[in-house]
């Protein structure tokens, strides 16, 4: 129903969904985002609606002060909300605390490592053994999925249209030392835009002066690039057997009421509940 459409198709259908439904809306970008989150709503008073796409939420949302009558509020991913772009300033709009929702679950402790647990088949995955805690798992997923994140930086920056959607990371990553091979990375990224990577003799040194001074590393990460690093780390160390698509649904099915409360959408959301005269979420003796 919401393909195809833009910034004020999305807000008219929204408006025909209120003849109907009465409830406040929360547009969030995609079906999966809705599927992570409608698990918390409370649906008595809220229910979600996906974008699919971040400047469609934001068309629509711009358009919130023209005087029709409704509830809208808006999840969106941060992407580069205080690195490149400034994001929107209104209080029905929070953003997630790290690059999208994928990010966020990876990056909540206990999600991933039940992950490890669940699928490890040679039983050597124990909690609490070393290389096994979350701070361990973290660390040697963002050594692999932080350059292609950084690429991806460079690229929105520079507007040079390189392709890192969906980066096929187990071409480019040694799992067993961390590293990442950056030249090729580089010539994939071209190559995928169709794009010659000898056009871009200085990005090399660019990518590599850009990974020596990133502070916050995680916020350069995707939760799907994140996704693909996990799948080779677990391989190699638990011989897991499936594959990155697997683990990111699993991670969102793993991601429970307790997790949710950790992280900062949870948090940041709150004062809708002033807006709306309603809470966002179901109470956790209520949630499933």
């Amino acid at each position: 129903m919401f393909d195809d459409l833009d910034g004020d198709d999305l807000y008219a259908e929204l408006i025909m969904l209120r003849s109907n439904d009465l409830r406040a809306f929360i547009v969030l970008e995609g079906p999966t985002d809705c599927h992570v989150l409608d698990e918390f709503v409370n649906d008595e008073h809220f229910t979600t609606v996906p974008a699919l796409g971040k400047d469609r939420a934001l068309g629509a949302i711009a358009r919130l002060d023209e005087g029709t009558v409704l509830d809208v509020f808006a999840l969106l991913d941060r992407d580069w909300v205080g690195i490149l772009e400034e994001g929107v300033k209104r209080s029905e709009v929070a953003y997630t605390d790290f690059y999208d929702m994928d990010a966020c679950i990876f990056f909540t402790p206990g999600v991933y490592e039940k992950l490890a647990a669940t699928f490890c088949t040679d039983h050597t995955f124990k909690r609490g053994a070393p290389g096994c805690s979350h701070h361990d798992i973290s660390t040697a997923c963002v050594d692999l999925a932080l350059a292609v994140g950084v690429l991806r930086f460079i690229s929105s920056r520079e507007g040079l249209g390189l392709a890192l959607r969906k980066f096929p990371l187990d071409q480019v990553a040694n799992v067993h030392n961390g590293s990442i091979d950056l030249g090729k990375l580089i010539t994939i990224a071209c190559r995928k835009a169709d794009k010659n990577p000898d056009d871009y003799p200085s990005l090399l040194d660019t990518l590599q002066r850009e990974l020596a001074a990133i502070k916050e590393p995680r916020r350069y990460c995707s939760g799907h690039d994140l996704a693909k690093a996990f799948h080779l780390v677990a391989k190699r160390r638990w011989a897991t057997k499936i594959g990155a698509d697997v683990i990111e649904r699993s991670a969102r099915a793993a991601y429970g009421r307790d997790h949710f409360e950790q992280g900062g959408i949870y948090r940041s959301t709150n004062h809708w509940t002033t807006i709306s005269g309603e809470t966002a979420w179901r109470l956790a003796s209520a949630a499933g």
